[in-house]
């Protein structure tokens, strides 16, 4: 009988950061069908008027003479305006994205990198945000994600004492399941929704924003002003032994 491979025990080691990592609320089961349901019936109107007067578009045609003389006029009919809300949302990763990063500006000094950023957005439309909804529960373990917590956290810093406003009024990161995302792009009219912000003081959502605030707690991210101490944390070294297989 062959002897038993040896199995290798060595431990492996890693450094990591000496930084107290992002923090933000985990939602329950109950509380993500909750928000689940009165996010949908907040943007089902919007969704509805993309079906029925947005249509997609059939590529580049000759141009053909396809007017008729008693060709009825209804069919040219301008559509109807979008819901309200629709001037309330902000919808995909880099509308969310840009918005953050220049309310996140506001706070920072004064130097040509943020003077540069501003440009992304006009100074009259930084509206604060009531709430940032990601369709994926955990946003540090997706590329596209992982930035989110701390903007949103930077964004609802106060410039003059650099502290976050008041609980109530800080803007909400809302982390759903990764199957919330058909949903809500079924309910928009859009391919795909992997982010979703809403205006403070959006029409129609007042319920919604009383009940995230009081379920929700604030991002934290202590690694800020950790950082700006300059005090020399030392280094971070985990020790993992692999599991005999």
């Amino acid at each position: 009988m062959a002897p038993a491979a040896k199995q290798n025990t060595k431990p492996v080691f890693k450094t990591a950061s000496p930084f107290t990592d992002t923090q933000w609320p985990e939602l329950s089961h109950d509380d993500e069908l909750v928000v689940l349901e009165m996010l949908s019936n907040l943007i089902a109107p919007l969704g509805d008027h993309r079906r029925t007067h947005l249509h997609p578009s059939k590529g580049r045609k000759r141009k053909r003479a396809t007017t008729k003389p008693d060709q009825d006029d209804s069919t040219t009919e301008t559509p109807p305006p979008p819901p309200p809300i629709g001037n309330h949302l902000l919808i995909g990763l880099n509308s969310v994205t840009r918005h953050l990063e220049a309310l996140a500006a506001k706070t920072a000094p004064s130097t040509t990198l943020v003077a540069s950023a501003n440009h992304h957005v006009p100074r009259d439309d930084l509206r604060p945000l009531s709430m940032v909804i990601l369709t994926h529960p955990k946003p540090s373990l997706s590329p596209a994600h992982a930035h989110l917590p701390t903007l949103v956290h930077l964004s609802t810093l106060s410039p003059p004492s650099a502290t976050l406003d008041a609980p109530l009024t800080a803007t909400r990161l809302v982390s759903l399941p990764t199957s919330a995302e058909s949903r809500l792009a079924s309910s928009l009219h859009v391919p795909r929704v992997g982010a979703l912000a809403i205006y403070a003081d959006a029409p129609g959502a007042r319920m919604l924003e009383d009940y995230v605030r009081e379920h929700i707690g604030v991002t934290e991210c202590k690694w800020v002003p950790e950082v700006l101490s300059a005090e020399w944390r030392g280094m971070k070294v985990s020790q993992e032994v692999p599991r005999a297989k």
